[in-house]
């Protein structure tokens, strides 16, 4: 009953009308009369032809035990692959008429879009905590629909940068996945509600209408012909509805932020980044695509596509092609891009990190082969996602040595000796302060989890409760480097512990 009842929810409330209620009633359809129809006419007199076919190519001798059963094996055989042909019909049938709804714009848009909302510089006080920073980044991971509590620690951290005049300071923002959807309304400047703090801007009340349905579309199947499900087209049309705007447009392209949107290359199996930075990064094994503003459609259509590029959760949604390649998930190499706003090029001596994995521990399946093999890309990605953590600690240290050997001398370090230390020596990068906090698994798994993209409640729930929780935090929070790079973990509750071993 669970399993029927699941398939129900699947179809009626997940999955749009538009498709649920053809393809149901095509399938009803088929089960109790076409199936039938198609059987007396068709798959009878098929299998019946296929046994003579077969008999008149043996030998007399052997005619009679080999073809005793065979009649019966092509009737099955038959039966089983027009029953799933019939399905597989049913289903690109109903594909088609939701899809014409998609693509002629005629289903009802739920996401609310306004002006930008760009709050007026708090006064300077003599004990801001944010006085001595210089240039701020910020990097948003990706998680899915995770990204509701993603989105509720944002609110808190661009309200409490307005209250302290720092908002002027943000000039990196590097976003994977649903982090480089999250990163549009930060740029935008569309987080802020209309009026005082305590409404709803654009970006909450997104979240707060989230559905599956809404944001995505079944699309035509063929096995060996195509290897996704789903369409983002809907999720495009809301794109062009929130950001399309003239104003909102305007504040795009005028942002003086360098934006830094990842994706995977099919091809290559490297990383590459849409930016609107002329000069980016000099990193290895990256490739960028530029943005210029000063060509503004070009600049908006590549924003476009960087977005759904980075977001685009394999297997169920196509590749997105740019520029003659194919791109997937940025997360599928980098989950968590600190590495663009700790490059030297950017200066920041800032970082707000905001992870959605506070842990990869998990119970072992010894059952099944497929959880096996899940297994094995849950833990490569906890892998990656430590990785960049581990170069940020790497990264301190390299800064607090050079600090330490320029301090011990009365003249500048001979740069002599091996190759490596000469390098070192002459990076000029200095030790940053990290402000990073993260949903607890438990807190994920009792709201909204990466692929739950239809519970809005529960999205409602972890964006209230992480913004709470991260506006407690930030008044007291010591803004210079730390000894250790600490992330506050958030329970359901809005309970704060510090992981020192993230």
């Amino acid at each position: 009953m669970r399993t029927v009842a699941g398939a129900l929810s699947w179809l009626f409330v997940r999955l749009p009308l538009a498709f649920s209620i053809p393809f149901a009633s095509i399938v009803l359809w088929w089960v109790f009369d076409g199936f039938r129809l198609l059987n007396e006419a068709l798959v009878e007199p098929a299998a019946a032809r296929a046994v003579l076919l077969v008999e008149s190519q043996l030998p007399g001798a052997t005619r009679e035990p080999l073809v005793a059963g065979l009649g019966a094996f092509c009737h099955a055989a038959l039966v089983i692959a027009f029953f799933f042909v019939g399905l597989l019909v049913a289903y690109n049938a109903a594909a088609l008429a939701n899809w014409m709804l998609v693509a002629l714009n005629l289903k009802p848009q739920r996401y609310a879009h306004g002006p930008p909302q760009v709050p007026k510089p708090g006064a300077a006080a003599a004990n801001n905590p944010l006085a001595h920073v210089n240039r701020i980044g910020l990097v948003l991971a990706g998680g899915g629909a995770k990204g509701a509590h993603q989105a509720g620690a944002m609110k808190a951290i661009y309200r409490f940068l307005a209250e302290h005049d720092a908002l002027r300071k943000v000039k990196v923002i590097s976003g994977t996945s649903i982090g480089s959807w999250n990163a549009l309304f930060w740029l935008a400047s569309l987080i802020k509600p209309e009026g005082n703090w305590d409404g709803q801007g654009i970006h909450e009340r997104w979240w707060r209408c989230i559905s599956a349905k809404s944001l995505t579309a079944p699309i035509w199947y063929l096995p060996s012909l195509r290897n996704a499900l789903l369409s983002t087209l809907p999720w495009q049309q809301v794109f062009d509805r929130i950001f399309g705007r003239a104003d909102v447009s305007k504040e795009l392209l005028q942002t003086g932020v360098h934006f830094y949107l990842t994706r995977s290359n099919v091809r290559s199996g490297e990383l590459e980044c849409a930016t609107n930075n002329p000069a980016p990064p000099a990193v290895g094994h990256v490739a960028y695509e530029h943005l210029d503003p000063h060509d503004p459609g070009r600049y908006l259509s590549g924003l476009k596509a960087a977005v759904f590029a980075s977001m685009d959760l394999p297997p169920l949604f196509p590749y997105v092609k740019r520029g003659g390649n194919l791109y997937e998930d940025g997360g599928v190499i980098n989950n968590v891009p600190i590495t663009f706003a700790a490059a030297r090029e950017e200066n920041c001596d800032l970082i707000f990190v905001l992870p959605l994995n506070s842990d990869f521990e998990d119970k072992p399946n010894t059952t099944s082969i497929l959880m096996r093999l899940l297994r094995i890309m849950d833990v490569r990605q906890g892998v990656l996602e430590r990785s960049e953590f581990k170069m940020l600690y790497l990264y301190n240290e390299l800064a607090a040595l050079r600090d330490y050997a320029e301090a011990s001398t009365s003249a500048a370090v001979e740069q002599t000796g091996p190759a490596p230390l000469a390098t070192a020596l002459q990076r000029r990068h200095a030790v940053i302060g990290v402000f990073a906090v993260c949903p607890l698994k438990s807190f994920v798994q009792a709201t909204i989890d990466a692929r739950e993209l239809w519970k809005r409640k529960q999205a409602a729930i972890a964006f209230e409760v992480m913004r709470d929780a991260t506006a407690r935090l930030l008044p007291g929070f010591q803004f210079k480097p730390q000894d250790k790079v600490r992330v506050a973990l958030i329970d359901r509750d809005g309970h704060v512990t510090w992981d020192e071993n993230f």
